[in-house]
């Protein structure tokens, strides 16, 4: 069976690399291959990723590409994780947002559209590929932000395979509280229903045993977990469910503005000059000493910078720090360390299940298909599932708290008009996606920041 990664030169391809390898022998990987259109990206990160999946899984074949036929022909499996636009575009969403005094995060509002807008159509292309030439029973997996727009996109774009959006965001949370509560990542699992990144967790599990309550009342929820960005008063009134962290930027919209304008840098600025600075110093070396010859001092200089990356996570927009500090590690203590079910984690579970092994439940972002009888039907939602060889069932959900499908239902209908604008290259859309969404939530603020974007300029 052969995997391919569209986006393998990414800065995070040497931890997909270690997901996929930990968890090739479960769905019978015999080939992965990493795809991407930066070939100066991919033999810097790529070539890291090259060394942690040979060191792990030497005996499947991977390979490192630029050539989209070769790398989609015969998939089996085919994830995607690009950035149209680079760190460039990022920090031009988040600057004209913040021009107009709205957020420009890059997965919500006016952001998220801006990121839409540039990878949807990119994402599409790859799809029609994949129907030429990949396996006839091929699967998608979207991992391209924002990934619950991009996966609607895909599906109403009438592509004729599986997809399923994936978001590591609620598994993080799930690992999270297992920490906090000292047991495995495997014995607790939680009900999800919502939205990517607009999404709720109103149970937890332990062994099938409800620990709800006893999470709910533990302190250190808002200490050592992404909780930690809401109080516990605000919890109380969205009816003692867990929020998904990126909930943040609805519920504290002014706090997260305010510290934004008081920063230095923006997030995409800060990770922009990280990435810049990361990628000189490989590339510098790869000059001297070429990186596969090199692996451990290179790595040492990925991983220093990447965490530099994932502790300041959020700290722009909260003034918080970030829950648990990673510690520098090296390239030998990397793979040692046992994979957690990250980044390729979910997307093994569907496989598994859908080859029959046995019922996994997993969250992604599928169909609602009456799961939210709220929504329609063909609306994405990001949402626990059962998964199993007669396919994946979205888990319906009854008594939704009435704030919860409010906020859900407006920011769906600022979803398909959000898809059907980009689509369609409908600029009229897109100023009423824009107008209805609840961080933006004007007509006259919209049409300016479709104009400063200058997204659809061939349309009325």
């Amino acid at each position: 069976m052969k995997l391919t990664v569209i986006g393998g030169g990414g800065v995070r391809s040497p931890f997909l690399a270690k997901s996929i390898a930990c968890h090739a022998d479960k769905i019978d990987l015999t080939e992965v291959c990493f795809l991407d259109i930066d070939e100066n990206h991919l033999n810097t990160y790529g070539k890291i990723a090259k060394h942690v999946f040979k060191f792990l899984k030497p005996e499947i074949k991977f390979t490192l590409t630029t050539d989209k036929l070769s790398a989609l022909s015969n998939a089996d499996y085919v994830i995607t994780t690009i950035r149209v636009g680079g760190e460039n575009g990022r920090v031009q969403d988040e600057l004209i947002a913040l021009k107009h005094k709205v957020l420009g995060q890059e997965t919500t509002g006016v952001g998220g559209f801006a990121m839409a807008s540039r990878s949807i159509p990119a994402i599409l292309e790859y799809c029609k590929l994949i129907e030429q030439v990949s396996s006839p029973n091929a699967i998608l997996f979207n991992f391209t932000n924002p990934s619950g727009l991009v996966t609607e996109a895909i599906i109403k774009s009438g592509f004729n395979r599986q997809v399923f959006g994936i978001c590591d965001a609620p598994t993080e949370f799930i690992r999270e509280v297992a920490r906090m509560i000292d047991c495995s990542y495997d014995e607790l699992s939680m009900d999800c229903y919502g939205l990517n990144h607009l999404s709720w967790f109103p149970t937890f599990q332990r062994k099938n045993q409800d620990v709800t309550l006893q999470i709910l009342s533990d302190p250190r929820l808002y200490e050592q977990t992404s909780m930690k960005y809401f109080e516990p008063e605000l919890t109380r009134l969205l009816n003692d469910q867990f929020s998904n962290e990126y909930l943040y930027f609805y519920f504290y919209s002014d706090v997260a503005l305010q510290a934004i304008l008081l920063s230095e840098q923006t997030r995409g600025q800060q990770i922009k000059e990280i990435n810049d600075r990361m990628f000189t110093k490989l590339k510098q070396m790869d000059a001297e000493v070429d990186i596969d010859k090199n692996i451990d001092n290179a790595f040492a200089v990925f991983y220093s910078h990447y965490l530099e990356r994932e502790n300041s996570y959020m700290k722009s927009e909260s003034a918080k720090d970030k829950s648990i500090q990673k510690p520098l590690i090296s390239f030998k203590e990397f793979l040692a360390v046992p994979d957690d079910s990250g980044y390729a984690g979910v997307a093994v579970d569907i496989i598994q299940a859908l080859k029959g092994e046995q019922e996994r439940r997993v969250i992604v972002s599928v169909k609602n298909e009456g799961a939210l009888d709220f929504l329609y039907d063909d609306d994405v939602v990001e949402i626990s599932c059962l998964a199993s060889k007669k396919g994946i069932k979205p888990v319906h959900y009854k008594d939704i708290p009435d704030t919860q499908k409010n906020l859900i239902s407006k920011v769906k209908e600022y979803e398909r008009l959000a898809v059907d604008a980009i689509l369609h290259q409908d600029k009229q859309k897109a100023i009423k996606a824009l107008m209805v969404h609840p961080l933006v939530n004007s007509y006259s603020i919209a049409k300016s920041l479709i104009e400063d974007y200058e997204l659809f300029p061939n349309t009325k």
